[in-house]
């Protein structure tokens, strides 16, 4: 019976076509719906009908017909009742869904024969309506199915034919103008009537289930193309997804979790896993998996001396495992089979020339990949090989930074130690308590005091800026009042300010919302970038500091002075370590070159912006914004 539908069949060879897409439209629509849909405009059409032949002068039965009229909605709504109620059941049982579709057709054919019997028999006018049910079935049905129906059709014109002439019937004549149209007295007449009429039929159905064969043969090619395209769809938005990943994610665990499960998503498989080679490239160990058990991926090794399979993929080939159960050259085969595996797809991961490891799909069913699915398991591949690469650099980077971290807090840590006590000594020297020194002996101890502050204040800096690239801490929770951090920076470099006859302001917008920081961290911010403007500012300049809002989310400080300013071409060294700037060398021989580089790697670790924009000899302004303290929670 589903051999004969060529609605269900032209959807079932679209989803053989393309294995593993189940969802696809059916290629007609529900041929019972829109047959209802069509129904409806039967009865006041047949009513129309009528009252038009009573107006032109035409005589008959009018009460069977509108009789048949109003059967026509009932029997349509309880067709239109059938399919709404029961459709889910209808579309998981195409024979119970064709049976009723046929019983709408059987329903149609009887009120159609009824009204031929009331309008002249084969005689009435309304013969060529059957022309009209007859392509309708062979657009729905199979030619047989078609041809049936035609035959049917014919047939119940013989039995009309039969019943007027031997008096079977009762005669519907239609009149017109008092004159009968009928073919009863001419039986021979009405016979080859129906003859030609029936080759109609037939001839009908020959053409449109031809024309339907090809038009069903286009529309299932374009199912699978739709289909082909749909999947195709499915996995470039995959691959989109592992782009991303890598994009955002620095450390490997996160995308390769994420890489394997978006790659077991979208080919439909039950698992995905990577496999990496070892340093000295004998070995592949399992380092992340979708979908198979953390027992396997944990103590299973694959020795490539021990699996040639493997082996060949290390050397660049992509090798598909249509039944695993009957390879014995795979390692791991009975682990595998074990879990039901039954078919895989093995790819190596490659960065140019090398091969880093394997990634492997695994399926529970035999034969499961295509021809498709190898090609774009090949670019996948290449993607994740490149975020295993990008993520183990970034990880050795980062694990050589921690290690210049602590490298960098020990030595300034042994430095300050020995530099306290020395400071300690000269101190002891300075005030007698060794002896009496002489004018040119207490001016050198002033110049070696000087040294040694300098000295401790670059150790002191080179702990901070470790601290601040150190990312593994995180920035104690610490909420900073901007309206206090203002009166403690103003209250700080007031002084000095006036001692060199400097405008110096303080400006705070009301209200100012507060920010997460370390207990000193923006005070050692503010404490090196207004320091500067003031040391680089000359007498009577102007500095000024300004904290505001910026946005919803933000603060704003600015720092603003008109002093010395920065050579352009020098502009670019300003956060490198150590760097300080030509003319600031000149005019002040102390200085660490430290600060500006320590003021940009706090404002990064609390997530804002640094902004600094100068003119040599106009003056040096400093935008810093910063987020602003989100509430937690049931605090």
């Amino acid at each position: 019976m589903l051999r004969d539908d060529p609605i269900l069949a032209s959807e079932l060879a679209a989803r053989e076509l393309i294995p593993g897409r189940q969802n696809l439209p059916q290629l007609w629509g529900r041929r019972g719906f829109w047959q209802i849909k069509m129904r409806w405009a039967v009865a006041p059409l047949m009513i129309a009908g009528v009252l038009a032949g009573l107006a032109l002068g035409f005589e008959f039965p009018v009460k069977p017909i509108l009789l048949i009229a109003l059967a026509s909605p009932l029997y349509n709504a309880f067709f239109a009742w059938i399919f709404s109620h029961y459709e889910d059941r209808l579309r998981a049982e195409p024979q119970l869904d064709r049976l009723f579709t046929i019983l709408e057709v059987l329903a149609d054919y009887t009120a159609m024969f009824l009204l031929l019997h009331f309008t002249g028999g084969v005689a009435s006018p309304l013969i060529f309506f059957l022309l009209f049910h007859v392509i309708v079935a062979a657009i729905q049905f199979s030619p047989g199915t078609a041809y049936g129906l035609a035959g049917l059709a014919a047939g119940g014109l013989w039995i009309l034919l039969l019943g007027d002439v031997t008096g079977w019937f009762p005669n519907h004549s239609i009149v017109f103008l008092g004159e009968p149209v009928q073919f009863t007295n001419r039986p021979v007449y009405s016979a080859l009537l129906i003859l030609f009429f029936a080759a109609a039929l037939f001839l009908a159905v020959a053409m449109v289930s031809r024309i339907m064969r090809r038009l069903r043969g286009r529309v299932t090619e374009l199912a699978v193309v739709t289909a082909k395209l749909a999947d195709l769809n499915d996995k470039l938005n995959s691959l989109y997804t592992i782009v991303r990943t890598i994009g955002g994610e620095r450390y490997l665990k996160p995308i390769l979790e994420t890489a394997t499960s978006e790659l077991a998503r979208v080919i439909e498989i039950p698992a995905v896993a990577v496999k990496l080679l070892s340093e000295d490239g004998r070995s592949l160990r399992y380092v992340a998996a979708h979908g198979l058990p953390d027992e396997l991926i944990q103590q299973k090794v694959v020795y490539l001396d021990q699996s040639p399979l493997n082996q060949r993929i290390i050397d660049g080939e992509t090798l598909v495992e249509a039944r695993i159960d009957e390879d014995a050259s795979l390692q791991l085969r009975q682990e595998l089979s074990a879990l039901g595996i039954k078919s895989a797809v093995l790819a190596p991961l490659k960065v140019e020339d090398r091969v880093i490891g394997t990634l492997g799909f695994y399926s529970h069913t035999p034969d499961h990949f295509q021809e498709s699915d190898t090609d774009y398991i090949r670019v996948a591949a290449m993607l994740v090989a490149h975020a295993i690469d990008d993520a183990r650099a970034y990880e050795a980077i980062e694990t050589l930074m921690q290690e210049r971290t602590q490298f960098m807090l020990q030595v300034a840590h042994n430095l300050r130690a020995p530099l306290g006590a020395s400071l300690t000594m000269l101190n002891l020297l300075e005030e007698g308590v060794l002896g009496e020194m002489t004018d040119q002996q207490t001016e050198y101890l002033k110049r070696i005091e000087t040294r040694l502050r300098s000295l401790n204040q670059t150790i002191g800096e080179l702990m901070t800026i470790a601290k601040t690239r150190d990312w593994s801490r995180e920035i104690p929770d610490v909420v900073v009042d901007l309206t206090e951090l203002a009166r403690h920076t103003e209250q700080t470099f007031h002084e000095e300010a006036a001692r060199k006859g400097l405008r110096f302001e303080v400006n705070t917008e009301k209200d100012l919302p507060r920010v997460d920081s370390g207990a000193d961290l923006l005070e050692q911010v503010m404490e090196n970038l207004v320091s500067n403007a003031i040391k680089y500012t000359p007498d009577n300049g102007e500095v000024e500091v300004s904290f505001h809002r910026n946005g919803p989310d933000e603060v704003r400080i600015v720092v603003r002075d008109t002093g010395i300013g920065i050579p352009a071409d020098e502009q670019g060294k300003l956060f490198h370590e150590f760097f300080r700037a030509s003319n600031a060398k000149k005019l002040a021989a102390g200085g660490t070159g430290l600060g500006l580089v320590l003021v940009k790697q706090t404002v990064e670790r609390h997530g804002g912006r640094l902004e600094l924009t100068s003119e040599e000899g106009q003056g040096t302004t400093v935008v810093i914004d910063l987020p602003i303290h989100q509430q937690k929670s049931g605090s």
